[in-house]
């Protein structure tokens, strides 16, 4: 006996899930592109096209746009009646008129395969069958026709065999929808066991396999429907061929509404949750809440008279007290309908969002004045143990053994107990976003949901996004649902969503991984799209297993296991190609384009009729950015400026269930570069270029060589010259006055005691002193002495000869290993003439008893140091003479520096130092 209760209450809850199901009934008619509301046939080709027979014409329907296919010049002079179509072979499709015409569509255009019947009453093509072979046959009235070459041969006699496939052929159209005459009622028998046929009062009728009968009305009219023809497609949807009404689509709902006809008092509802009672809490627009059960609601109002603010929040603790709460007013607990102000006196928790129970009873309380708690009657605010910047909380969750996880209006997760609570990751980890949910699945494993940055993932060491990038159809979710059976469902603002946890978990283990999104949206039978968020709760799991969802127009119910998936892979195909605004064939194999840089167009097609508004295209050009572009239900993609090259496009559709396309649609294309572009024009070009700049550096090359060549000559003959005038000034005009000197010391030794002797003795000193000058002068001037060894022996010993002169004593460091760098003649030459000035300077103004010479060369720079122990002087003072000046004048000829030491009473030391820079030698 008890199994046969058992029995009968699963058999009255599927009587009754059957019974809530809704039939989703959508219309196109000539408004919508098709060529006439009277429609006679209705048919899905091989290639996945639906194709639509009217009065007015024929036509191809994608799930989105009807393509007419027009008839040539000569064939619109007939007017043609349509009344069946039929397909076969890859892609072709049949077309047979009442006057027992049978035209072939191929390429867009009707091609005449069997005249009309001249006759009263012609008999009309009623069946075609293609057989194992290919063959096509056809039966007229009586007639039996064979297909040869577009050209129909009437056969007498066919073959027992294709006799036996036309009775098979007849039954099987029979059965799924196609009328034998034109006044005979169509039957379709679909997938799932039940029966379209038309009903006893007329119009059309679901009879289900468990019995239960459902009519098929027009949306918004209630009016029932007619049909010419009935055809189940690939994804299960059945379509109807109107006479009056256009064409027709029919589909079970996904999901169960319930709204004012269900006894709700207000369709807007923000909040909902069930009771451990079993009976439904509801916070609705209109203020209060609303306590539902399936026999009836009621309104129970907060305060005496009502509460009109809205309801943002509802709890059931674990003593059933029922806790309300608004957004920016009071707390309210209730018992059996009555409810009070357990705050009113501390107003402390108020303008509360969330609500919840941890597992040691303690109450915590949510919302933009932060976090506070409930424990043994005592409240405490948590703001500031909590940590939190700007305390806006708006969910709080299970946190497992850690005690409680939040989340807040700025993208902060939170986890732990009072004084221990740890941010997970950063704020802006989740992009700053609202939290509208939270679930602890594993103690590393942490899903929160965010109104407008899509889902996040914490595992246990950072934040793992998914959105749009990772195909979620919208990132504005309100709540997250976890179904038990390894399912994420999520409300947002665009449907609710679906997602498997396991491909979630593997896609952060693998970016390549599948990962499916189921979204329910209109076309599933929803009100609205829209799910409220913001408020708690914003979704709730039901005893029964259901799923409910708040939305503006009521509340929708999903039964996870009843959903299913649309498997059927969409065909994706190109519609057409442009390139710099010209149309190009999209089945004409390669594509030749340019030259230069173009703009290349495709548009491409998704084929899905349960929900064509839902597929989405991912689309890539290979050799120009191999990366897939989510284009979303853009069916264009354009890419401007694509220069000269190899490319291949390739598309494929996503459908709302997240199934992808079994084939990708593709097209190769090359852009013929412009002359300039070409590889062998660069090649000659670069060749021109790198002979015209060979030839212009040999030139400059030969030019500079030349100017060289002219320098060294007109150097050599200046030094030549220098020479000369060296050797004349040292042989003739020094050997001259060096006899003069001796001259006069002679005549002077004579006149000694006479008049004569002392200019004679002046005459002899001033000759030496000329033959000196000379000397220098020969040394200056003689290119050979333009080295580095030459001026710092030169100046050695110059120095000990105009010390030993002066009897002041000389100690000298020069250095050893002289190297032989050429010196410019004036550099050489102001050098020396400076350490002259320095050392002139020693002998008239320092009263010293001994002079140090120092002559180093460090880091390419040569150092000369002249150091005596005079008196030494005031060194702003001695600037206003010409003695300093005219050293740093004759340094700073050579490219160097004077650095003078002194004090008074404290000896005078020179450095001269002179940066060896590499030249030709000699030069000046």
């Amino acid at each position: 006996m008890r199994l046969y209760l058992l029995v009968l209450l699963l058999l009255l809850r599927v009587s009754i899930a059957q019974g809530e199901s809704r039939l989703l009934v959508r219309q196109w008619q000539s408004e919508d592109g098709l060529p006439g509301n009277v429609v006679r046939s209705v048919i899905q080709s091989r290639d996945g096209y639906l194709w639509v027979a009217t009065a007015e014409g024929v036509a191809r329907f994608d799930g989105i746009e009807f393509e007419p296919i027009e008839l040539d010049g000569r064939q619109r002079r007939s007017r043609f009646a349509f009344w069946r179509l039929y397909t076969s072979g890859k892609n072709d499709v049949w077309v047979a008129t009442f006057q027992g015409g049978l035209f072939l569509i191929r390429d867009g255009k009707f091609e005449r395969v069997l005249p009309d019947a001249i006759k009263p009453r012609p008999p009309l093509v009623t069946q075609l069958l293609e057989t194992k072979q290919g063959e096509i046959h056809i039966k007229r009235g009586e007639e039996f026709h064979r297909i040869e070459n577009g050209i129909a041969i009437e056969v007498a006699q066919p073959a027992d065999a294709i006799i036996e496939s036309f009775h098979r052929d007849f039954a099987d159209q029979a059965r799924k929808g196609r009328r034998e005459e034109p006044a005979a009622t169509p039957r379709l028998e679909d997938r799932d066991g039940g029966t379209w046929a038309e009903a006893s009062s007329g119009g059309l009728e679901l009879k289900a396999s468990d019995g239960t009968v459902l009519p098929v009305l027009l949306p918004g009219a209630g009016s029932p429907v007619a049909a010419n023809e009935l055809l189940e497609d690939r994804e299960g949807n059945v379509w109807v061929a109107s006479p009056i009404n256009g064409l027709i689509r029919v589909k079970t709902s996904r999901v169960e509404v319930l709204d004012k006809t269900g006894g709700l008092s207000d369709n807007a509802i923000f909040a909902v949750m069930q009771a451990s009672s079993g009976e439904w809490w509801l916070a609705n627009r209109s203020g209060g809440i609303t306590r539902w059960t399936p026999q009836g609601s009621e309104q129970i109002d907060l305060v005496p008279g009502g509460y009109h603010r809205a309801i943002g929040t509802l709890f059931e603790d674990r003593d059933r007290t029922l806790w309300a709460a608004a957004r920016e007013g009071s707390v309210f607990t209730g018992k059996d309908g009555v409810f009070k102000t357990p705050f009113a006196k501390t107003q402390v928790p108020s303008k509360v969002r969330t609500i919840h129970q941890d597992s040691s009873g303690t109450l915590w309380f949510g919302g933009s004045q932060g976090l506070a708690s409930l424990k043994d009657d005592q409240v405490q605010q948590h703001a500031a143990t909590a940590n939190i910047p700007e305390p806006d909380i708006t969910v709080i969750g299970n946190g497992g053994k850690s005690g409680i996880v939040f989340g807040t209006a700025d993208g902060q997760v939170l986890l732990g107990s009072p004084g221990r609570f740890r941010p997970l990751g950063a704020s802006s980890d989740l992009q700053h976003r609202w939290i509208s949910g939270i679930h602890l699945a594993a103690e590393n494993e942490v899903w929160a949901s965010t109104l407008g940055s899509g889902l996040f993932l914490w595992n246990g060491k950072r934040w793992h996004s998914f959105g749009s990038g990772e195909g979620l159809p919208d990132e504005r979710l309100t709540c997250l649902l976890d179904d038990g059976r390894g399912q994420f469902w999520f409300g947002s603002l665009g449907g609710i969503l679906r997602a498997n946890r396991k491909e979630l978990l593997q896609r952060i283990k693998d970016p390549e991984a599948p990962l499916h999104w189921l979204r329910l949206d209109r076309s599933d039978g929803l009100p609205s799209r829209e799910c409220i968020g913001g408020y708690q709760p914003a979704g709730w799991k039901a005893s029964d297993g259901r799923l409910w969802f708040p939305t503006g127009n009521g509340i929708v119910r999903v039964r996870p296991e009843l959903v299913e998936i649309n498997k059927v892979a969409p065909p994706v195909y190109l519609r057409s190609i442009r390139v710099n605004g010209m149309q190009h064939d999209a089945t004409g194999g390669n594509i030749e384009a340019g030259p230069g840089r173009s703009r290349v167009e495709f548009r491409f097609v998704g084929l899905g009729y349960s929900a064509p508004e839902k597929i989405t295209y991912r689309a890539r050009m290979s050799g120009l950015d191999d990366v897939w572009r989510e284009l979303g239900t853009q069916r264009i993609a354009a890419f401007e400026a694509v220069p000269p090259g190899r490319y291949t496009f390739e598309v494929m559709a996503v459908n709302g269930d997240g199934i992808r396309s079994d084939r990708i649609a593709s097209v190769k294309i090359v852009i013929r570069p412009h002359f300039w572009e070409t590889a062998w024009f660069l090649i000659s070009a670069s060749l021109c270029v790198l002979l015209v700049a060979a030839a212009a550096g040999w030139l400059l090359a030969r030019r500079k060589m030349k100017r060289r060549i002219e320098k060294l000559r007109i150097r050599n003959a200046r030094e030549a010259e220098r020479s000369r005038i060296a050797r004349d000034l040292h042989d003739d005009l020094g050997a001259s006055l060096t006899e003069i000197s001796i001259l006069a010391a002679l005549a002077a030794e004579d006149a000694t005691g006479s008049p004569f002797h002392p200019p004679l003795d002046q005459l002899s000193s001033k000759a030496k002193g000329v033959v000196g000058a000379l000397d220098e002068i020969v040394w200056a001037v003689n290119p050979r002495e333009d080295t580095l060894r030459s001026l710092v022996e030169y100046i050695a010993a110059f120095a000990r000869e105009f010390l030993d002169i002066a009897r002041i004593p000389l100690r000298s460091e020069v250095m050893r290993e002289i190297p032989d760098r050429p010196l410019a003649t004036t550099e050489r030459h102001s050098i020396f003439l400076a350490a002259r000035e320095a050392l002139n300077n020693v002998v008239k103004h320092s009263a010293s008893t001994e002079v140090k010479l120092k002559i180093v060369l460090e880091n390419d720079t040569l150092g000369i140091h002249i150091e005596d122990n005079g008196k030494g002087f005031h060194l702003d003072y001695a600037r206003g003479g010409d003695g300093l000046g005219n050293l740093e004048r004759r340094m700073a000829e050579a490219g160097g520096t004077c650095h003078i030491e002194t004090a008074k009473g404290r000896g005078t030391t020179v450095i001269l130092n002179v940066p060896l820079l590499d030249r030709p030698g000699g030069e000046s």
